[in-house]
């Protein structure tokens, strides 16, 4: 016992960063400590540890939750007393259905009605479209989420109807039906309306709202066309900021107060695969909105940031596709350790097909149990104080701002969309991320890593239905514009609908000059090497097999397994069918069978036993069989490498090849079609 209370007595003397250094020094073996820095997408670079001293020159750390610019949060009680609203996105093919799902999945843990009017394959168009929607569904009990898209005056002229016609309390209302009329003009190239006429709607809206709907939010500004087009996390703060700012002074113009706008706003992000990067970047969100605000003189209550996470598209795969349950409860959790508002976490078959209830539970229960088995909701920002965290928030804040002001002094984001250089500054780095997923530096987890060509291939289904034809009330339509002539929306609107106007009427009253703009291209990563095993997949089914590949391993299994386990690995990712031999000697019987295989063949093994059977190989093979392709694996010096050209190696494939670009040529030289 005395020995054990010693024990406890004693302590570890404190490391410090030179002692560290060294000790990391040793363990690399002359290897420069350098190589153990990385740098982001976002331009950050990435330490490998991070200590006390980082903090000291930063501005400020907030040491509480709920003060100063948020950072930590907007609630001193995080979650504790409320937590994150469960918001599932819910996709149906008709009102009834809708309805149905809405109230089921309510009844097993979704928080929050979550409605994107764009994406439905029906029109939202009368108040009778809105019964059978919420029909037997309590809207005072729950939140709502309306995307609403560019223009929300139809939907809010319809619901403001159907809450009279059922009597339900305005302020017992919460939640947000929300528009973003840049955000659909980023995504579509073009609006439907004159943005002069989207920013009267939006004043008119808010100014009712604030009067009527003390508890929904109006203005919905989306971050996720950036990041779904391949822009790092500075970039979707800067331009959804941006266009906060855009919409701020357009309101303001119009009569409008910074503390009637600002509270008025939503925020949505979505979340991609870097872990800490994405805490960082919702913390940061707070601290540079929180900066904004005070520039227009907002109060404290106008500081308090409300975001909507959405775990990534981007990110997302078709083959191998339940590894996207592993990817978005990683992508959530960041979001409720950010300390997101709410949550739609992404059902793992997103890019094949509309979610069925299997898919929409394993979304939704990924939450919940974030919620109710890890506990997140207990634990008060559990990234506060981290070293590196911290740092990485005010970098991530501070880029940001940057960014922000360069599209500042270009006029803002209006011009700078027109001017196309948002488009320009996303593409540079879509671009860099695809250089990176084709090279095999990112990884993507069976895809271009660990393809699994048995595994059966989910059938694509389209995600909707054409919509119906426009019906429309010319005599309504034209009174509608008579009065929007004269600025005056939402009360016509509403006196509109009570005389049975459509939401379609409204657009059509509407409708004027459009502007259009070079819009975001929407992909995922994963969609390189998703087009090669597609190509591979159809020449199996047009010719009754897959582009082949044919290993020539030389030596003994210790001797050529390490590259021919590379060069398998690397054709599979492509759909490639990998024939090989046993190794050791290579006799002109095992050539021949081996040849009757194939035509494209790679030789395996070490380098040293390269310099006497490749030449030798090489020749042979090439003599009496000219048309065939014949390659090495692993990189050798520029000497060597000559001097196997010379003896017919048409080429190498190593560890810094361009695997997608050496597939491509592949199944051009084998006459695989390759839909672009």
């Amino acid at each position: 016992m005395a020995n054990l209370e010693t024990m406890k007595q004693q302590s570890f003397p404190p490391p410090d960063y030179e002692t560290w250094k060294e000790s990391v020094e040793k363990s690399l073996k002359g290897k420069p400590y350098e190589k153990l820095f990385s740098k982001t997408y976002e331009g950050i670079q990435l330490k490998p540890i991070y200590t006390r001293e980082d903090l000291s020159s930063l501005e400020h750390i907030e040491q509480y939750p709920g003060f100063s610019h948020y950072v930590r949060g907007t609630s001193v009680n995080g979650y504790v007393k409320e937590p994150w609203a469960i918001s599932q996105e819910i996709f149906a093919e008709s009102p009834e259905q809708w309805n149905e799902i809405v109230k089921h999945d309510l009844s097993k843990g979704q928080t929050e009605i979550h409605l994107v009017l764009d994406k439905l394959p029906f029109w939202v168009n009368t108040v009778e479209d809105l019964e059978t929607m919420f029909a037997g569904i309590p809207l005072t009990d729950y939140s709502i989420r309306i995307d609403a898209g560019d223009c929300s005056l139809p939907f809010v002229s319809l619901f403001k109807a159907f809450v009279e016609k059922h009597q339900l309390s305005f302020s017992k209302l919460r939640g947000t039906i929300g528009m973003d009329p840049l955000g659909s003009l980023i995504e579509s190239g073009q609006t439907n309306f004159s943005l002069s006429t989207l920013y009267d709607v939006m004043a008119d809206i808010t100014r009712w709202s604030h009067e009527h709907l003390p508890y929904i939010k109006t203005i919905m500004i989306h971050g996720e066309p950036y990041h779904h087009a391949g822009a790092n996390v500075v970039q979707e703060l800067a331009f959804a900021f941006a266009t906060a700012v855009e919409y701020i002074r357009e309101l303001m113009a119009r009569g409008l107060t910074i503390d009637e706008v600002a509270p008025n706003m939503s925020f949505s992000f979505a979340i991609g695969s870097h872990f800490f990067m994405e805490i960082a970047k919702l913390r940061a969100a707070r601290l540079v909105w929180s900066n904004i605000i005070q520039a227009f003189n907002g109060n404290k209550e106008s500081q308090k940031l409300v975001i909507h996470a959405r775990t990534s598209y981007f990110t997302k795969t078709v083959h191998d596709p339940y590894v996207n349950m592993l990817r978005s409860t990683t992508e959530a959790f960041a979001a409720v350790v950010g300390s997101a508002n709410s949550l739609h976490v992404s059902p793992f078959d997103e890019p094949i097909r509309p979610a069925d209830e299997f898919s929409r539970r394993i979304a939704r229960n990924t939450q919940l149990i974030l919620l109710e088995e890890s506990h997140l909701g207990k634990v008060i920002d559990p990234a506060g104080g981290s070293y590196f965290v911290e740092t990485l928030t005010h970098q991530i804040a501070e880029e940001a701002w940057k960014l922000f002001q360069q599209i500042e002094i270009k006029g803002g984001m209006v011009q700078a969309l027109q001017d196309g250089f948002v488009q320009t500054e996303v593409k540079k780095v879509a671009d860099k991320r695809l250089e990176q997923v084709k090279m095999r530096n990112e990884k993507i987890v069976g895809t271009n890593f660990y393809a699994n060509l048995a595994e059966p291939v989910m059938k694509k289904e389209k995600l909707q239905k054409e919509r119906t034809r426009e019906v429309l009330n010319k005599d309504i339509v034209k009174q509608l514009k008579n009065e929007f002539a004269s600025k005056r929306f939402v009360k016509p609107a509403f006196t509109m609908v009570e005389r049975k106007a459509s939401a379609q009427d409204i657009r059509k009253a509407l409708h004027s000059e459009t502007l259009i703009i070079q819009p975001l291209n929407r992909w995922r990563l994963a969609e390189p090497f998703e087009q090669l095993r597609a190509a591979s997949l159809q020449h199996l089914e047009k010719t009754g097999s897959r582009p082949k590949v044919v290993l020539l391993n030389i030596g003994t299994i210790p001797q050529y397994k390490p590259r021919a386990d590379f060069i398998t690995g690397f054709f599979e990712t492509g759909g490639f069918e990998v024939k090989s031999n046993i190794g050791r000697e290579v006799s002109d019987e095992t050539l021949e069978e081996l040849v009757s295989e194939g035509t494209h063949f790679i030789i395996c093994g070490t380098d040293e036993m390269y310099k006497d059977w490749v030449p030798n190989l090489a020749v042979k093979l090439k003599k009496e069989h000219p048309s065939i392709r014949l390659y090495v694996a692993g990189k050798q010096a520029p000497d060597i490498e000559q001097a196997f050209i010379l003896s017919g190696i048409d080429g190498f494939i190593h560890m810094k090849s361009n695997v997608y670009e050496t597939l491509v040529q592949f199944m051009y030289d084998m006459g695989v079609a390759i839909d672009e």
